[in-house]
């Protein structure tokens, strides 16, 4: 018999660690399984020769309640460093030049980055009218904004948060506030408008700053936490075969002569892994669990590069006075754009050194993800070069390889989530977290995973 506080986690990445510790914090029997020998999955900060790098995300935006309460829970407030002021500037690669990104309606009408055509035709976005169907981003923003806006503002930071085709991804699934200001006001400049008006007469929650931040240590700080409050609760090294399902509030899961049985069951992993996990359970031949599954592997996950490279100061002519570059495609280069880490934080890196942390691959160059690790960080190298000043060799390189980097919200990804949990409905207890549903930014992640624990403990009461 199992006792319905028990709950189960399978995945020790930020879903599945942030799941776990919430679900432990409203009184459930916790116990959390991890393939891998650490925990934290793509959240993982590296200290080398002096320096502090990331190899998958690199800060997060404070603006988030779940975030907020997992400070508080954890204590980890005065942990917490601010970015400093430049990296308020974004660059954009254009016609072999770094520009810098306007930050406002007016740096819009005065940036060289748009012809008088290009910024006529954004003028122009209050006098077209909704959409009518599900649109890719590509489409949404030509039809608004037109196709420059697309080319060179727009399309730069789809690499960058998706390392995605825009003329794939899903404007609903992957753009969602975007695209309600269209929905709810019929335009976006109108709704951005109104939203600021809003913003400022309504009083801002003082726990949200919205300001950019990380820890001392590097984001691998929040997962150490997670992992030091949680405690034996984890168990890594631990690949699970297979979960069948017993009826109400009755799950076993194997993974070799080992077998747990539980009431609840959070799935905090790739919808690849979700669609082998439930393959065997009994679905009494109505179908669903294969309907589930095929809808599961239709997420797409491009693989893609980071590299971190080092320098001495003065080998880098720009003044590297901002978050970073991203680089359109319409640029022809294969790296999707560069971070300027050590900018951003202080304290990266020993004095008269820099850190650049690029991103190569993504949805539209999988040919580079098959090259040698020296023969994509001689790219990376080359292409950043002329656009940075770059003069000589790096001090040294790291690469990180990520095969299953970031889930792509492609058209038709809300109803294909639909789909997926109207066929698990039926299967009591079951629970479903991870990067492919409901957002891919860590804010996104940590969020998910505290409303499920609300979600529940509702059920439970």
């Amino acid at each position: 018999m199992t006792d319905n506080r028990d709950l189960l986690v399978i995945g020790g990445g930020i879903s599945g660690l942030a799941s776990a510790f919430f679900l432990q914090q409203k009184g459930f029997k916790v116990t959390l399984l991890e393939a891998a020998a650490r925990v934290g999955g793509n959240i993982q900060s590296l200290e080398h020769n002096g320096f502090l790098l990331e190899r998958g995300p690199n800060s997060w935006i404070h603006n988030r309640h779940g975030m907020a309460q997992l400070l508080d829970d954890l204590d980890l407030h005065d942990e917490c460093v601010m970015a400093n002021s430049v990296a308020k500037r974004r660059y954009i690669a254009q016609n072999g030049q770094l520009v810098a990104l306007p930050d406002s309606i007016g740096g819009i009408l005065t940036t060289p980055m748009l012809n008088l055509r290009g910024k006529l035709r954004l003028l122009a976005e209050p006098c077209f009218g909704r959409a009518t169907h599900e649109e890719s981003i590509a489409e949404f923003i030509t039809r608004r904004l037109g196709s420059q806006c697309l080319d060179w503002l727009v399309d730069p930071f789809v690499s960058g948060i998706y390392a995605g085709d825009p003329k794939q991804l899903s404007v609903q699934a992957a753009m969602p506030k975007l695209y309600a200001l269209e929905t709810k006001y019929g335009s976006l400049m109108r709704g951005g408008v109104v939203q600021l008006q809003q913003t400022r007469q309504q009083s801002r929650d003082p726990a949200l700053t919205g300001a950019m931040l990380s820890f001392r240590r590097g984001l691998r700080q929040l997962t150490e936490s997670l992992e030091q409050q949680l405690g034996k609760v984890i168990h890594t090294n631990v690949e699970v075969d297979r979960i069948n399902y017993g009826g109400k509030l009755s799950w076993q899961v194997y993974s070799g002569d080992h077998l747990w049985q539980t009431s609840r069951l959070v799935l905090a992993v790739p919808a690849n892994q979700v669609a082998r996990l439930i393959s065997e359970i009994d679905d009494n031949q109505n179908g669903t669990i294969k309907q589930a599954q095929a809808y599961l592997r239709a997420v797409e996950y491009p693989a893609v590069a980071s590299i971190s490279m080092a320098f001495k100061r003065h080998q880098i002519s720009h003044p590297l006075d901002g978050f970073g570059a991203l680089i359109p495609y319409r640029e022809q280069r294969r790296t999707l754009g560069v971070l300027f880490p050590s900018s951003v934080f202080t304290g990266r890196c020993p004095k008269d050194t820099c850190l650049l942390t690029a991103f190569i691959g993504g949805a539209r160059n999988n040919e580079v993800m098959t090259w040698n690790p020296a023969r994509r960080q001689q790219q990376v190298h080359n292409d950043l070069s002329d656009l940075l000043g770059i003069i000589g060799s790096p001090l040294w390189v790291e690469e990180s390889f990520w095969p299953q980097a970031i889930p792509q919200y492609t058209l038709g990804h809300l109803q294909r989530v639909e789909q997926i949990e109207a066929s698990l409905a039926s299967f009591s207890g079951l629970y479903l977290r991870s990067n492919w549903h409901d957002g891919v930014a860590l804010g996104d992640c940590i969020d998910n995973a505290w409303q499920l624990a609300q979600q529940a403990a509702r059920e439970y009461d």
